[in-house]
């Protein structure tokens, strides 16, 4: 079975703000979310609903594709929970 681990950033921010000068607008952020996904190939089980948020677990999404040709076999992308972090990173 593969699994390809990845990391999603989305920026938070508040609505552009007018400044002094006319059509200039500044972007106000406050931190930043981060969320681990997996996609994978599921042949055994998909994730159940008490593996997301609200019933206990903690998935916020979760999509399944069944694969062409196949038995009970589906591609999968699933994510846990935002963490939030500052908007700085530093990259090597």
């Amino acid at each position: 079975m593969a699994q390809y681990d990845g990391r999603q950033y989305r920026l938070r921010a508040g609505s552009p703000m007018p400044t002094s000068v006319k059509g200039r607008f500044v972007l106000h952020s406050f931190m930043a979310s981060q969320q681990d996904s997996v996609i994978e190939t599921c042949d055994a089980e998909i994730l159940r609903s008490g593996d997301f948020r609200g019933q206990g677990g903690n998935f916020t999404s979760a999509s399944y594709q069944r694969l062409p040709l196949t038995e009970e076999r589906y591609s999968g992308k699933s994510t846990t929970n935002e963490l939030y972090i500052e908007e700085k990173i530093n990259f090597p």
